[in-house]
């Protein structure tokens, strides 16, 4: 990229002071595009790359003005409204890990974010959280996710729904099935009212269809079930580990009962 753009300098005919003034725009542009923004209950927004949560407090990486060397500064939690941070790539590879059946990979992501971001207030880090209870109940530990759905709850106790949809997934797995569709309930309510949902809304009604179609199916109830897999797997599939179970889990419905059709 740089080397492309010094022989555009030099090919250019404007002056070269303002070729390298351009050229040193574009250069930064990513960077400061690429910050995280640390909205504060009182004073200016803090902006940098935050690089974990510890006793309480955010920690973000500022660069010092003029390029001067970076510093590293702390916010308790407490202090913050809102944060603006766009999910590190090893969230998406552990979800990726995690929807292609490696538990063991996944669980090792999850666990260093967790262990790194546990507490941020980003819509991805609680799933992180949530998350981790997902992939050691598909490793077959299931105490291990009670204990991880537990402290997510204990971690954001303001986000019901998420604990809600981990708590139902461990209902079904344990064959509690009415608990699971109690839990389940009231997000499902919500999907005749949403039409283009946020991407966190979207990935908890995937969850929660996928679910539900668990629940219908052990009760024989078929047609139902196949109508809740194919709204997880086609209608909302922004969770797509869900979306992909749902998918296979429709797929293998219609296999064992031929002319079977949602209602």
């Amino acid at each position: 990229m740089v080397d492309y753009l010094m022989t555009q300098v030099k090919a250019s005919s404007l002056p070269v002071f303002l070729l390298s003034v351009i050229t040193t725009g574009l250069l930064i542009a990513p960077s400061l595009l690429a910050q995280d923004v640390v909205t504060l209950q009182s004073g200016p927004p803090r902006e940098g790359r935050i690089i974990g949560v510890d006793s309480g407090n955010i920690r973000i990486e500022t660069q010092a003005p003029g390029g001067g060397n970076a510093a590293i500064i702390s916010l308790p939690l407490s202090t913050v409204k809102e944060i603006k941070m766009t999910p590190p790539t090893e969230f998406d590879a552990a979800a990726d890990l995690l929807t292609k059946g490696d538990t063991k990979g996944a669980l090792a992501a999850l666990e260093k974010l967790n262990k790194t971001f546990a507490g941020l207030p980003a819509p991805w880090a609680q799933r992180a959280a949530a998350m981790l209870g997902d992939a050691k109940l598909a490793a077959g530990d299931k105490a291990g996710a009670k204990a991880a759905y537990d402290q997510f709850v204990k971690t954001y106790p303001d986000a019901v729904e998420l604990a809600d949809v981990g708590l139902a997934r461990l209902a079904v797995n344990e064959g509690k099935y009415q608990d699971a569709e109690t839990r389940l309930a009231k997000l499902l309510a919500t999907t005749a009212k949403t039409v283009l949902p946020p991407q966190a809304q979207g990935a908890l009604l995937t969850q929660s269809h996928y679910l539900m179609g668990r629940v219908r199916e052990a009760a024989g109830d078929n047609q139902t079930a196949l109508q809740h897999y194919l709204m997880a797997s086609a209608t909302f599939p922004f969770d797509r580990t869900a979306a992909a179970e749902a998918q296979t889990r429709a797929d293998e419905l219609r296999a064992k009962n031929p002319g079977l059709i949602a209602p």
